[in-house]
């Protein structure tokens, strides 16, 4: 009961996030202090559900994709598990060159799992648009429908390290217990899984906010591209110490009274507090014009120097058979040597994503040019759309999507 309780309130506390901007002091915090509002949801989907035999967020009793994407989803009404699976990108940078799989992750293809959860007003909009299903995107594809989530829409992509094999990970050297007191935890097939990277999406501006968030022990946490946080951080940017991606340790990430504040009035597993975030993105591009870059040492480890979640998300889209346009938005030809992830998108969204002829972002085309056609609908930012929708018009028909992560 206690689980169903704290949920309830959590849910609360949701739709208090989502409340319209006239009743907010700021009309719109999602844009300007993109940091701030990472940590709001922070609280809100890391918020305690645990029930007698779990450890669960809420955010771990939503949707899994292997809920979402199947021939009947149904919203799960009892918390169903960890939902681990491979990595998503992982298993796309596999089908663009084999030999990158080893390099993805330190110390193996294998040793970091993924799941991705979304919230109820998420669920219902897929469900309700046939969107779990290549007919569905036919249809929309068909009719141009605009794919567009509701604003209370939330994904959390969350990567997870057996406990076990936390030593292979960043060389933690303590028991189980000890493993418990400073990661998230929690457990499924008789394994203990800690959460060592997430990400938080949200609907709150049309182009979705998108949050990182490491644990602070993790290898090469500002590698590349720092740490920023302007909001929870006494040091509010991280340089990297290392221009590619290291086995370097940092600092912890020391808290502002502000952001301490807040999490001992929150309701979460203690261990949240362990946490840092890595960046936040609102826009595709910085005032100055120069691109926006927000990567994960963990979830986009391989490729962090390219990282951004907007763009890279932008280009999730599926063309008139229902089936994605991009492998992630990577481009495979560009890969020169083994090894090498190819080109991903920074900066805005070009037409040529989805028309021809389509100009350079400088010249964009237009609504309304006579000579444009399109081959690609956007999924709204969504990746799980065109990679995990189940192939109903296959024979015979799909059951679960070959090429997306999780269960």
């Amino acid at each position: 009961m206690r689980g169903l309780s704290i949920f309830a309130a959590a849910t609360s506390a949701m739709l208090a996030f989502a409340a319209p901007a006239h009743a907010q002091s700021d009309p719109n915090p999602s844009v300007n202090h993109p940091d701030k509002q990472s940590w709001d949801l922070f609280m809100t989907v890391n918020a305690d559900a645990a029930g007698p035999n779990d450890n669960n967020a809420v955010f771990e009793t939503w949707a899994s994709d292997g809920d979402t994407f199947q021939p009947a989803p149904v919203w799960p009404t009892t918390p169903s598990g960890l939902q681990v699976g491979r990595r998503a990108l992982g298993l796309v940078l596999e089908r663009i060159h084999p030999k990158i799989m080893p390099q993805v992750v330190p110390g193996g293809a294998d040793l970091v799992s993924e799941e991705t959860r979304r919230n109820r007003a998420d669920f219902d909009y897929i469900v309700n648009n046939n969107l779990y299903k290549v007919s569905g995107l036919k249809s929309a594809y068909k009719a141009g429908n605009r794919i567009v989530f509701p604003v209370d829409s939330l994904e959390v992509k969350a990567n997870w390290v057996e406990v076990d094999r936390l030593g292979e990970f960043n060389g933690f050297k303590g028991t189980p217990a000890e493993a418990a007191k400073i990661y998230h935890v929690n457990s499924t097939g008789g394994k203990s899984y800690a959460l060592v990277a997430f990400h938080i999406i949200s609907k709150l501006v049309p182009n979705w906010t998108w949050a990182t968030f490491e644990h602070k022990d993790n290898p090469g946490r500002c590698d590349v591209i720092g740490c920023t946080d302007d909001f929870g951080a006494v040091t509010p940017y991280v340089a990297p110490l290392s221009a590619k991606e290291s086995s370097t340790h940092y600092p912890d990430c020391a808290k502002t009274p502000a952001l301490l504040s807040m999490l001992a009035k929150a309701h979460i597993d203690p261990a949240f507090g362990n946490y840092c975030l890595k960046g936040s993105q609102s826009d595709f591009t910085d005032p100055s014009g120069l691109a926006v870059r927000v990567g994960n040492s963990v979830t986009e480890n391989g490729f962090v120097a390219q990282a951004s979640c907007m763009s890279c998300h932008a280009r999730a889209a599926f063309d008139e058979g229902g089936h994605a346009t991009t492998l992630a938005g990577f481009d495979p030809t560009s890969i020169a040597t083994p090894g090498s992830p190819g080109n991903a998108p920074v900066g805005p969204i070009a037409s040529s994503w989805f028309w021809v002829p389509g100009g350079p972002p400088s010249y964009p085309s237009v609504v309304g040019e006579a000579d444009l056609v399109r081959f690609a609908l956007p999924a709204d930012f969504v990746w799980s759309v065109p990679f995990c929708a189940i192939d109903d018009t296959a024979s015979p028909p799909e059951t679960k999507s070959r090429h997306c992560s999780g269960k």
